[in-house]
């Protein structure tokens, strides 16, 4: 004999969370009463029921929308690895893969044992699904140039089973695979790329987009930032004007080069300047009295690239033209 009990309540509310006990069978719920989700996310409901002596195991659990007598929507139950007192028993649901207009409404918990016993708490969890705001989550790794890297984009929310499509742009990389971790309650799933960074990715954008159920498209873009030895640029040069010499070395790196001129050791007279620009530096040098002959011009850059110092001649004199 199927028997469906609503019976005289007490509910208790305090902040979102909802306290429910049935005076007269001493069956009580403890679950949050709103609860807000993402479109094409999921949400995991925490709840535990205190079950009387007189109801005896096995207890089926169920938490369902629509009419008790014609189910339309049964939902996923959703168990923790955690012990409970031998009188309670979790509750908990999930919902996946939300749709926004279809999965919000009242849901309830039925409680089915022996042979046709139902117990319904009259009680209801509303849910309510929102756009979706959330972006992917982009995890970039300090950049070496000509070192093996992963970069990992993560799938927004927390889907045990995300039906999610993930595609890198803005670098092609030497390889892609999915990755997933979780704990008891969450799970994360990403993408990892990996590629080996050269000196023209500095400042190159990087796009991960993630589409969820083939219909909603969410993206997180950063830009990536890639440490290099500095090289000397062909823009580099040297003058003779008269008995004047004029310099001038552009060095590029990251972080920015400083640039030295071991000549000017031997210089009393001399004028220079530098410039920084982003990952570029620029010296100029002018030493007057410049005399002819042989002369080896050094122009020297140091980086701080792991702690390495780098060091090249820019250009050699052999003679100094007269003019």
């Amino acid at each position: 004999m199927l028997q469906i009990l609503f019976i005289l309540t007490v509910i208790i509310m305090t902040s979102s969370e909802l306290s429910y006990t049935d005076a007269r069978t001493n069956f009580s719920l403890k679950v949050e009463d709103n609860i807000t989700g993402e479109d094409g996310l999921c949400i995991i409901v925490f709840c535990v029921v205190t079950i009387p002596e007189s109801v005896s195991d096995p207890i089926r659990t169920t938490w369902f929308k629509g009419d008790p007598q014609n189910l339309s929507v049964e939902v996923s139950n959703f168990k923790r690895n955690i012990g409970f007192p031998q009188n309670e028993k979790e509750c908990s649901f999930s919902l996946n893969h939300l749709v926004q207009g279809k999965s919000d409404g009242e849901y309830r918990l039925k409680l089915e044992w022996g042979e046709g016993n139902v117990y319904i708490f009259p009680q209801t969890v509303n849910i309510t699904v929102k756009e979706l705001t959330q972006k992917p989550t982009i995890n970039v790794p300090l950049l070496t140039a000509g070192e093996k890297a992963e970069i990992s984009c993560k799938v927004p929310g927390d889907c045990l089973l995300p039906l999610a499509d993930i595609v890198w742009t803005g670098i092609r990389p030497n390889n892609t695979r999915l990755g997933a971790r979780g704990v008891p309650g969450r799970s994360e799933h990403s993408s990892i790329m990996t590629f080996y960074p050269k000196p023209e990715h500095h400042n190159t954008e990087l796009t991960c987009t993630v589409t969820l159920q083939g219909r909603i498209r969410t993206e997180s873009t950063v830009i990536l930032k890639v440490r290099h030895s500095p090289v000397i640029l062909n823009s580099s040069r040297c003058f003779v004007w008269g008995d004047e010499l004029s310099c001038m070395c552009v060095s590029s790196g990251v972080p920015s080069p400083q640039i030295s001129w071991p000549v000017l050791k031997d210089s009393t007279k001399h004028s220079s300047a530098v410039s920084v620009e982003e990952n570029i530096s620029i010296s100029n040098i002018s030493i007057p009295g410049f005399s002819k002959g042989f002369h080896i011009l050094g122009g020297c850059f140091r980086s701080t690239v792991q702690k390495k110092s780098n060091k090249a001649h820019l250009f050699m004199i052999n003679e100094v033209p007269h003019l």
